[in-house]
């Protein structure tokens, strides 16, 4: 899957944006994202001596430009459109000035300004205050139910999900979903396997209980939710609630659910909040053999994705990668 990504984005680079531009992490992704052909052009914010001295001493790949925030910081074209998106008085001074020493507020404004084709940040800077300037600059997608968030996992077991690929949500920005911003999030997980993945969504409503063999609030939640994104999306196979072994294992479902319309063959799985979701990415990631890409911003106007304080080279390129193939 991964593979044929990148040779989609070698076809068509595109130019991103890095906020954390000084960080060891990002100079290493991007100098090696420029030398396999991955990325059209790369953005980096930051202190600019600092930016240029590290990418003399990896060879000064071409393709990089080099912005150094505090000499942009006063420019005036991106003070007045921050202005303009966050709908602020020109005499609201002090938040006007320490939005123009941010990186992140910057990159967004360069990605609302046209000025690149999409946003990474993240690698130093907490998720909250990522979102926050996505919802502000960048703004929803007028089409968009929801803002949620995805992570794609690529499986060594090709037995699981659509040949060992499966997406989670919402591990990022919804932190307790209500039953009606679920089946939201569970129509843009589908759209998004469908459109991007190229695979047939099978969605699956996960719970500590399957088919009511547990009782709580969340237990009500999630199968109510099932059952209205089934009355939603007639044409795509939803079941829940579910636990995670009977969503995607064939025998294990053969046991706990033996009339699931899923027969343990989720490639979609829903989590009940953002803990849960967060969580299993987390534990994919440091315990398991899969690859785990995102999380992946879905719903913004603009590709505009966050990536974890613990992101290494690899998970930095895959998801500038995706970045690059978002519309």
């Amino acid at each position: 899957m991964l593979e044929s990504f990148k040779n989609r984005v070698r076809s068509k680079p595109k130019r991103i944006v890095f906020a954390e531009g000084d960080d060891p992490r990002v100079i290493q992704a991007v100098v090696r994202m420029r030398a396999d052909k991955l990325l059209g052009e790369a953005v980096l914010l930051g202190p600019g001596e600092a930016i240029t001295r590290s990418l003399f001493e990896h060879g000064k790949p071409d393709g990089v430009t080099v912005v150094d925030t505090g000499a942009i910081s006063g420019t005036a074209k991106y003070r007045n459109e921050y202005i303009k998106a966050r709908n602020l008085s020109v005499l609201e001074n002090e938040i006007l000035s320490a939005a123009m020493k941010n990186p992140v507020v910057l990159g967004a404004l360069m990605l609302r300004m046209g000025e690149a084709d999409g946003f990474i940040g993240g690698v130093r800077t907490n998720t909250s205050e990522i979102l926050s300037n996505g919802l502000h600059i960048i703004k929803a997608h007028r089409s968009a139910g929801v803002v949620t968030s995805l992570c794609v996992i690529s499986a060594p077991d090709k037995s699981l999900g659509s040949d060992g690929i499966l997406v989670i949500a919402d591990p990022v920005v919804n932190p307790d979903p209500s039953v009606g911003v679920l089946v939201k999030i569970a129509e843009a997980a589908a759209r998004f396997a469908r459109s991007f993945l190229k695979i047939t969504p099978r969605v699956a409503f996960l719970s500590y209980s399957t088919k009511g063999s547990g009782m709580g609030k969340s237990v009500d939640k999630m199968r109510i939710a099932a059952d209205r994104a089934r009355a939603r999306m007639p044409e795509i196979v939803v079941d829940g609630e579910l636990q995670l072994d009977a969503a995607i294992s064939p025998e294990v479902a053969a046991r706990k659910a033996p009339g699931s319309p899923l027969a343990g063959s989720a490639n979609v799985l829903i989590f009940p909040n953002l803990d849960s979701a967060n969580l299993a990415c987390k534990i994919l990631s440091f315990f398991g053999n899969a690859v785990i890409i995102g999380p992946i911003i879905y719903g913004l106007s603009k590709p505009y994705n966050d990536i974890s304080r613990a992101a290494r080279v690899e998970d930095i390129i895959n998801l500038s990668v995706i970045t690059q193939l978002q519309e």
